[in-house]
């Protein structure tokens, strides 16, 4: 009872701070009011910290007896959306609003580290806070793992949350193995030989072969991978042509690829390299092909995901413990932080809706809100977790 009396505690004071970060989002690599606001309070509270990866954070609280060194992340921008004027916390920033609910993610954090100071000696091992930047626009994720978030000392286990609007509170839900896909970007360039659009023969139509291309990587997923094995290519823009009477000789087009596996990643790109350059050999055109490397697979650690699941049902019931049928094809930073890590970590969303209240809408919204609610149950079981990470 001792913890969560504890939390009880601090409560209103984490929900005061989620509000005061409410209404002042900031978005990816301009999060310097937010960084202020993060690191008032980790030397209010005696927590030593250091800036990383630009507006990111590093915090270190040492414990007083052996134990694993444990890494726990929230990211703190926001997104460019306008929020509803009507609520009493709402954004003071014009266009610019927590609409994935990383105020929510950092408040915990907080909450979680000023908890793990009052330990004091009591506190096994070490815990690392890596507020993180950049989550979503370029990605600070992968700048604090490269610039040695996870070194020094080494961390063990890595977790992390997210609030999810779909579920109410009182209600977590996980998944063994992969969770959220891989994101690149493909870019296709198809060259063909400019011409007078009344005399089609003595050009080489770039448009008519990027056609062709099109359709053929519509087949790229059914006919290539495994229907066991989920993955995703999405042309989502294409430019080309001069004049409405002039045969293109160069068209532009990029997208989208989604995979779960770093196998199936290579094999994706590769496949649609042959495909792309092959369909426009056949119009007598050339095509380049690129693939810009995004977020990697996250796969979360079977080990750490049995430590989440059996601590979770034991504080909240089984019934309320879900597992997540099918990985998401949307992609997730957390990913670099597993793979910093020696032993692995994982994932898990946090409910923070509440249907009987109309607070349901989805993230990436600008109606979106949560139940606050969850800020002490987040608090509560990152805490839970990470002590039996501490000591695993």
């Amino acid at each position: 009872m001792e913890l969560q009396e504890n939390i009880q505690a601090i409560t209103q004071e984490m929900i005061d701070i989620r509000r005061t970060l409410h209404r002042c989002p900031e978005l990816g690599t301009q999060e310097h009011e937010t960084h202020k606001m993060i690191c008032s309070l980790l030397d209010q509270w005696g927590i030593p910290h250091q800036d990383i990866a630009d507006t990111g954070i590093l915090g270190i609280i040492q414990g007083g007896k052996p134990g694993n060194v444990v890494g726990i992340r929230a990211d703190i921008d926001a997104l460019p959306l306008q929020e509803d004027r009507d609520r009493p916390y709402c954004s003071r920033n014009d266009g610019v609003m927590h609409a994935c609910g990383h105020d929510v993610h950092t408040t915990i954090l907080l909450g979680v580290a000023k908890l793990c100071k009052e330990l004091g000696n009591d506190l096994p091992g070490t815990v690392k806070l890596f507020f993180q930047p950049a989550e979503e626009t370029i990605g600070g994720g992968e700048r604090m793992v490269q610039q040695g978030c996870c070194k020094n000392p080494d961390v063990d286990y890595t977790i992390g949350l997210h609030v999810q609007p779909y579920m109410d509170v009182g209600a977590v839900e996980m998944r063994y193995g992969q969770l959220n896909a891989s994101c690149d970007t493909v870019h296709i360039t198809v060259q063909g030989k400019a011409g007078h659009g009344a005399y089609p023969e003595r050009g080489v139509d770039a448009i008519v072969a990027a056609a062709g291309v099109i359709s053929g990587l519509q087949t790229f997923v059914s006919r290539n991978i495994s229907p066991l094995n989920n993955a995703v290519l999405t042309i989502g823009t294409i430019q080309g042509g001069a004049k409405s009477n002039i045969v293109a000789d160069e068209v532009k087009m990029t997208g989208t690829l989604r995979t779960l596996d770093p196998e199936t990643r290579l094999f994706a790109k590769d496949r649609i390299t042959a495909i792309a350059q092959g369909i426009a050999a056949g119009y007598g055109c050339t095509a380049q092909v690129e693939v810009e490397w995004g977020y990697a697979a996250l796969i979360n650690t079977d080990a750490v995901v049995d430590v989440m699941k059996a601590k979770a049902e034991e504080l909240l019931g089984r019934e309320h413990v879900l597992m997540k049928q099918f990985p998401s094809l949307g992609g997730e930073e957390f990913s670099y932080f597993i793979d910093g890590s020696k032993k692995g970590g994982a994932f898990y969303h946090l409910g923070c809706g509440n249907s009987a209240k109309g607070v349901t809408a989805a993230l990436h919204n600008q109606q979106f809100d949560v139940d606050e609610a969850c800020i002490p149950l987040g608090i509560r079981l990152q805490m839970e977790f990470l002590l039996e990470l501490l000591e695993k």
